[in-house]
């Protein structure tokens, strides 16, 4: 049973407009509207330059919109902060550290970290990276890369976990590993998910919503709901059924890009 979160976003009209060094400017977002709450994992697909990731962004508090509320736990979103955890879609770790040193970084820059020794080692078990704790980034592979970014943004105990595409570059075993890694971790702490996906059956199988974004300007305009029990089977009938749905809604504004992950996750019906 997933832990139950008290956390909540709320997202009206944010609106997020660019401006060039030539004054033009260049509408992402416009009028997005969500609202997350308890311990949902929602999913965001779309095409391409539609806007996802500088949602995330927002929400983040690493960017500001131009129009529109954002709310998490009702308050403003002015900056980032350690409750709103987020995980790139490179594993982005610090070159110069170790595993351990980069999973425990953010207890240090909190100044939270003595007396916590034991938990970085916890979530280096947790996460499978036992063995390499003094290994440097590049000596250790994608996936085990992947699993250091997770657990430096889990173990602040964050109430908002964003997923900025975060499986995208691994190969399909490691990928779905770490999937069963994120749902683990889910259950284990609970909190919000949103996570920012082209994969469309990893949307499915993650999540409890999936919300469909237009070409740029980014609107939503669709939402599939998931109301299948985990442990999820890819090739279950209700599965299908609900990857086709979530397919469809895209039909209309399918890209190259979306296409081609067709042809390398092809429909089964």
């Amino acid at each position: 049973m997933v832990n139950a979160s008290k956390h909540s976003l709320l997202a009206q009209d944010v609106t997020r407009i660019f401006t060039n060094q030539f004054g033009s400017e260049l509408l992402v977002l416009d009028k997005v509207s969500l609202s997350v709450k308890g311990s949902e994992i929602v999913g965001i697909v779309g095409p391409s330059g539609c806007g996802k990731s500088t949602f995330l962004r927002l929400v983040a508090g690493l960017d500001k919109q131009q129009g529109g509320t954002l709310l998490y736990d009702g308050a403003p979103v002015t900056g980032p902060h350690y409750d709103r955890g987020l995980v790139f879609q490179s594993a982005a770790l610090f070159d110069w550290l170790t595993v351990y040193e980069n999973i425990a970084f953010g207890l240090k820059a909190r100044k939270v970290f003595k007396g916590q020794e034991n938990k970085v080692s916890e979530y280096i078990e947790m996460m499978g990276l036992g063995g390499f704790e003094k290994s440097y980034p590049y000596q250790i592979s994608g996936g085990m890369a992947s699993r250091a970014a997770l657990a430096r943004t889990f173990i602040q105990d964050p109430g908002l976990v964003l997923l900025d595409e975060p499986l995208s570059a691994l190969d399909a075993f490691t990928r779905m590993a770490i999937q069963e890694e994120i749902i683990r971790m889910h259950r284990l702490k609970g909190a919000i998910y949103l996570l920012v996906t082209h994969d469309i059956e990893e949307a499915i199988y993650l999540c409890d919503r999936v919300i469909i974004m237009s070409p740029r300007p980014g609107r939503i305009i669709g939402e599939i709901i998931i109301d299948l029990p985990h442990p999820r089977d890819r090739v279950d009938d209700a599965f299908i059924v609900k990857r086709r749905d979530v397919f469809d809604r895209l039909s209309g504004v399918v890209t190259e890009e979306l296409t081609m992950e067709e042809v390398q996750y092809p429909m089964r019906v």
